[in-house]
Formats: structure tokens, C-alpha cells, sequence
């Protein structure tokens, strides 16, 4: 089974939001700046590690930078500073590696996110597909996303969906842009 590039997405994107605070820190000099940083490194090399992405090894090197710094040696060495020193300098490398990864997922989704709409746009003017609100919202999805299935003039939309992406992250795309006053 493939795994959700939706869900990939939107986690990279929660941790590039994070990004300006960790920014913040440094520039307020709060004293838990090195530890935010390799948090965050931390979270997103186990999100890059969960998705065989393999810059995960980059993370992992800009974070054994930090952690270099600690062990430096010498007469009247500031540990922290050091480590204040290392993690400050390879701060929008590390942003850029994520943001490297996260445009062309980014992209494809988007591109995904198009087609899903023109199908829902589609099958909401054949008035065939009615909201029940009885009816579970996400079994109301899946009986769109089976009609697009079916349909004749949909099912080309629906293979470029799923050449791209899986299903579950198609249904989710659907979730995400159908308007319910369409299908009332």
C-alpha cells in the first residue's frame, strides 16, 4: 500500500510553519533555541525517515553539526554557544532541505486537487448524487468517488487520480473541496 503523500504534505508543511518560532528564539536569544531546533530536526527526520525520503541523512548530518558542537574541546570553550554557533549557522539549510522535498509532493497535489474539483463540479451537474445528511459524510465521498468511477465521461479524470495518487488520498482531496450546497 502506498503511503499518503497527502498526509506527507500536509505534515512538512505543519513543520515549515514551525520554522519562524524556532527563528524567534534565536533572535530572542531564549536559551532552549538549540533544543527547539533539534526537535524539529528530530520530528522531521522521522517524517522524512517514514517515508524512505532520503534526505533524511541530511537532516541527520546538519543535526550531528549541533551536537559536534557540544563535544568541542579546548581551554575556556562555551559549550553552548558552540552549539548556539552551529545550529544558528545552518538554520536556512535546514528549512531548504525540507522545502526541497515538500514542492514537488506540493505540486503534485495541487495538480491532483484540480482534477478533483472539475469532478465534483462535474457530477454535481448531473444531480444525481444527492447529500443525505444522514448519510456518514465519508460514505457520502465514497459514492461520489464510485460514480466517478463508473461514469463514462468521468473515468479518465478518475485514472490520471489514480495513477498519481491512492485512494485514500484521493478521498481525502474530495473531503477537502467538495461543497455540500452542490449536492443538496
Amino acid at each position: 500500500m502506498r503511503k499518503s503523500q497527502f498526509i506527507l504534505v500536509s505534515q512538512l508543511k505543519e513543520k515549515l510553519q514551525e520554522f519562524p518560532a524556532i527563528v524567534s528564539s534565536l533572535e530572542k536569544k531564549d536559551p532552549h533555541f538549540v533544543d527547539k531546533t533539534m526537535h524539529w530536526l528530530k520530528t522531521s527526520e522521522d517524517i522524512f525517515s517514514t517515508y524512505n525520503i532520503s534526505e533524511v541523512s541530511e537532516l541527520a548530518g546538519f543535526r550531528s553539526k549541533i551536537i559536534a558542537a557540544r563535544m568541542a574541546e579546548g581551554r575556556g570553550t562555551n559549550i553552548k554557544k558552540n552549539q548556539v554557533k552551529a545550529a544558528s549557522g545552518i538554520l536556512y539549510d535546514i528549512q531548504n532541505t525540507v522545502l526541497t522535498v515538500l514542492i514537488p509532493y506540493e505540486k503534485k497535489i495541487n495538480e491532483c486537487r484540480e482534477i478533483v474539483k472539475q469532478l465534483l463540479v462535474l457530477t454535481a451537474q448531473t444531480h444525481t448524487q444527492i447529500y443525505d445528511q444522514s448519510m456518514p459524510f465519508e460514505d457520502f465521498i465514497r459514492k461520489i468517488w464510485l460514480y466517478i468511477l463508473s461514469d463514462n465521461d468521468l473515468k479518465m479524470g478518475a485514472v490520471r487520480l489514480k495513477s498519481s495518487l491512492s485512494e485514500m488520498d484521493i478521498l481525502m482531496l474530495m473531503g477537502d473541496e467538495i461543497e455540500l450546497n452542490d449536492f443538496t
